[in-house]
């Protein structure tokens, strides 16, 4: 399966600028499965670029625009092969079938920063996770949760209950008020459904990357797909990392290309940066993002 990426960021100002390094977080991550086969970034005005991993290993891209501008345009474009398509071809280790899960102290220690609960507090949040930790259960008495089953209802359920909603303004809803509201962004779910898991004992990240539309498949629903989308992962023994998309329903599957990931939802922007004047000098801002599945035989037309 190939999936072609491109991603354009405009900017229009009044009178030139000038700009701060801006950090670009648009390349793909490293996956099982997912292999790069092109990739291209064109910077208006010219800009040096430098390269490297973060303290979560995201691979980041650091612009210095090399002199002032009424435009500044981020345009990025990545051809993919995605080679792995079941997103259940995994095996749990028995320590992680039902609840809790049992981590290692290497793992523990690894994972602390994503153990973490900061919302489970608030009441609301509390009540909703409640029925499906008593519906995994099982009816025999000492039985406990199970932890796939407990994680995939959680990830059908948000997209039932809660109304998908645009919201462009930086940050993250609370949990609660994801719940109160009865809407929420693609972070919001993803956040939402963090904190349910890590109140449980999970380890949770959230992501920030692509959802890619397959005009062949009815299956795939593109909630976010115009746009960068985000999600979450969990930390299963004996399945390493393992993505689920709450504002459509699925696991994170072929169709998902994941850029960066981080502790926090909504702290991980494909470009960040500022300019140099006035209040106001900024005219227009437009995004412009195109992820779609392409025939094999568009694989040789475009390299």
């Amino acid at each position: 399966m190939f999936l072609q990426i491109d991603h354009t960021t405009n900017y229009r100002y009044r009178s030139a600028v000038e700009f701060t390094p801006h950090t670009l977080r648009l390349t793909p991550k490293a996956t099982p499965g997912l292999h790069l086969v092109r990739s291209s970034l064109r910077i208006i005005p010219q800009a040096t670029v430098r390269w490297n991993l973060d303290v979560e290993e995201n691979v980041v891209a650091v612009a210095t625009m090399m002199g002032k501008g009424e435009e500044l345009l981020i345009s990025s474009s990545f051809l993919i092969e995605q080679k792995i398509t079941n997103p259940f071809d995994f095996l749990l280790d028995e320590r992680s079938l039902t609840l809790p899960v049992t981590y290692t102290t290497r793992e523990i220690s690894l994972l602390s920063p994503y153990l973490g609960v900061q919302e489970f507090r608030h009441t609301p949040v509390r009540s909703w996770l409640e029925p499906f930790v008593r519906e995994s259960g099982g009816d025999l008495p000492g039985s406990r949760p199970d932890t796939l089953g407990l994680l995939i209802a959680l990830n059908r359920s948000i997209p039932i209950q809660l109304r998908y909603s645009l919201r462009h303004e930086y940050g993250v809803q609370s949990p609660a008020e994801t719940i109160s509201r009865g809407e929420g962004t693609c972070r919001d779910f993803a956040l939402l459904m963090m904190e349910s898991a890590r109140s449980l004992g999970i380890a949770a990240r959230y992501v920030s990357g692509y959802l890619c539309s397959s005009p062949a498949s009815a299956s795939v629903d593109d909630k976010g797909g115009a746009h960068t989308h985000g999600w979450c992962e969990f930390y299963l023994p004996g399945a390493g990392w393992r993505g689920f998309d709450p504002t459509n329903g699925i696991l994170a599957s072929s169709h998902h290309v994941p850029v960066a990931t981080s502790i926090s939802a909504g702290e991980i922007p494909p470009v960040e940066g500022a300019y140099l004047g006035a209040v106001g000098e900024c005219l227009r801002h437009e995004v412009n993002i195109s992820a779609v599945e392409v025939e094999p035989w568009d694989k040789n037309d475009t390299v």
